[in-house]
Parts: structure tokens; C-alpha cells; sequence
């Protein structure tokens, strides 16, 4: 019942913290434009306007049209491609192609390094070695290299694009997992639980995790940005996601043909991609600050 009490926090706490937070995202208005894109963004990936609206119809009479003629539709506000499907819906569509890889590669990325990290840290041994060395033999390669490598061997799919993401970006939270790992288990509160019998599962679940948690966090959202890079890359270049599939890299490539006569199809892809990339960044370097105390003064000279 101790421990219930302790760890539970009372609703007036919580008001406040979610008040505080709100001020300090309020007092930095390029985190505030930032959560603003990703909203738009999510909002786009759940209307699922692409299944509704149906995105992938071919109409050669809108054939290459220009943007911004608001006398048409608008799903055609943004113009239309080589086969006159709305440029906006196949962003949409897109969207949710490349952010959702983008999440699923580091959602598995950080629970499968940080769990390997815990163990390296925590236990140590042959076990903590090995994983080390696997980890160490992983960053020895450049990420695109791995990459490119493992999909022509494997072939281009959303899956092996995943995992072979996830298996690039997973050596950054080993390494930071163990060593926040090896820092904590020396404390006094972790001496007390091993006194007091608690088994190395109960303490991990209980004392390590919970420590490490904010600074992997922290190393995923700065991730997200990364992945959703080497993602475009990739389809760019052709060894992502593959046709009838669509991704704002796949879109860039698919438009590098018209930038004399149709720039539209390059660029809207590409500065989606730039604006989405750029968010994740703002807004991993403001939850850094929001999560480190010694960091909280800008947050206070960022509101006057």
C-alpha cells in the first residue's frame, strides 16, 4: 500500500503539471507552429481522405494542372499529377505511408534497444558483451549503406523496410539505455530494493525503467525525424515503398521528371517532407528542455 500511495498523484497535481506544460509549449512559438503542422498532419492521416475521396482516379482532362486555382475542387487546390490524380489526396495518402513507418520503426527500435541496453547495463557479463559487440559491429556501417544492402537483398517492402530501419536506428538506444542503466543501479534507492529482496525483474519494472524512460523518449522523437529521412531516401531511390504504394519520397522521384514543366509534383512531396522532419525536431528539442530542470529557465525567458 506504501508504494501505491507514494507513486500515485493526486488530480490537482496533475492540473498543474498539464497547466505548466501548456504555458511553457505556449511560450515557444516555434514549438506551437510545430505541434500545429504534426496536428494537421495526423488530422490528414485519420480522415483517410484518400480511401474516401478516391485519390488514385485517373482524369486526363486535369492532366499536370497547376496549383492554386480555387475554381476547381478542392481536392485540386494543390494541382494534379501526370495521370490528373489531385496532388493533395495522394499527399494525404502518402502521409500516412511515410509517418506511419516512420512511428512503427521507432516504436520497435526503442523497445527493442531499450530493453537490450537495460539488460547490457543492468546484469552485464557475457550477455551485456555480446550485445555491446553486436551493437558496435551495427554502427560500424553507415545507416544507408545497411539499408540499401538489406532491401536488395531482401527486396523493397514495407515490412523488410522496417525492420531494417529498426535494426539501424537500434544501436543509438542500446548505448544510451546502458549507460543511464549503469548510472542508476548504483543508487541508494536500487541498493535498498536488492535488501529488502526485490528480484532483478521487480526492480527493473519498478526503479530502472521508469528512470530511463525520459531520455529514450527524448532519443525517439529526435529518431522520428531521422527514420522519416533515410524513409524518403529510400523511396527515392527506389528500394522503399514501390508503386501502386505512394510515399513523399516516392512522390519526389516521381515528379524529378516534370520540374520544368509541372514543379508542383516535386516540390509540395518535398516540402512536406522538409516541414514534417523540421517539427519533430522543434519539438523533441522542446520536450528536452521541458524534461530537464536545469534547462526550465529558457522556457521562463521564452514567456517574458
Amino acid at each position: 500500500m506504501t508504494g501505491m500511495t507514494t507513486e500515485f498523484t493526486p488530480a490537482p497535481e496533475r492540473r498543474r503539471r498539464i497547466l505548466w506544460l501548456s504555458r511553457a509549449l505556449a511560450g515557444d512559438p516555434m514549438a506551437v507552429a510545430a505541434a500545429i503542422w504534426l496536428l494537421i498532419v495526423i488530422l490528414a492521416i485519420v480522415a483517410d481522405a484518400s480511401s474516401l475521396l478516391g485519390n488514385s482516379r485517373i482524369s486526363l482532362k486535369a492532366r499536370n494542372l497547376p496549383p492554386f486555382d480555387f475554381n476547381q475542387s478542392w481536392t485540386l487546390w494543390l494541382g494534379a499529377d501526370a495521370l490528373g490524380r489531385p496532388l493533395m489526396m495522394r499527399l494525404i495518402q502518402a502521409a500516412s505511408t511515410t509517418v506511419g513507418i516512420a512511428l512503427v520503426t521507432v516504436v520497435t527500435s526503442l523497445v527493442g534497444g531499450t530493453l537490450l541496453g537495460v539488460i547490457a547495463g543492468y546484469f552485464g557479463g557475457l550477455v551485456g558483451n555480446i550485445i555491446m559487440r553486436i551493437s558496435d559491429i551495427i554502427l560500424g556501417f553507415p545507416t544507408l549503406l545497411v539499408a540499401l544492402f538489406g532491401l536488395y537483398l531482401f527486396g523493397p517492402s514495407v515490412t523488410n523496410l522496417v525492420l531494417v530501419l529498426a535494426i539501424t536506428r537500434m544501436p543509438a538506444y542500446i548505448r544510451v539505455a546502458r549507460a543511464e542503466t549503469l548510472e542508476v543501479r548504483e543508487r541508494l534507492f536500487v541498493d535498498a530494493a536488492r535488501v529488502f529482496g526485490g528480484s532483478s525483474i521487480w526492480i527493473l519494472r519498478t526503479h530502472i525503467l521508469p528512470s530511463v524512460a525520459p531520455t529514450m523518449l527524448t532519443l525517439a522523437s529526435v529518431n522520428l525525424a531521422m527514420v522519416m529521412l533515410f524513409e524518403s531516401g529510400l523511396s527515392y531511390l527506389g528500394l522503399g515503398i514501390q508503386p501502386p504504394a505512394v510515399s513523399w519520397g516516392l512522390m519526389v522521384a516521381q515528379g524529378q521528371g516534370y520540374l520544368s514543366s509541372a514543379w508542383w509534383l516535386g516540390f509540395f512531396p518535398g516540402l512536406a517532407v522538409m516541414l514534417t522532419t523540421m517539427s519533430f525536431n522543434l519539438l523533441a528539442n522542446w520536450f528536452r528542455i521541458v524534461n530537464d530542470p536545469s534547462q526550465h529557465w529558457r522556457l521562463i525567458r521564452r514567456r517574458r
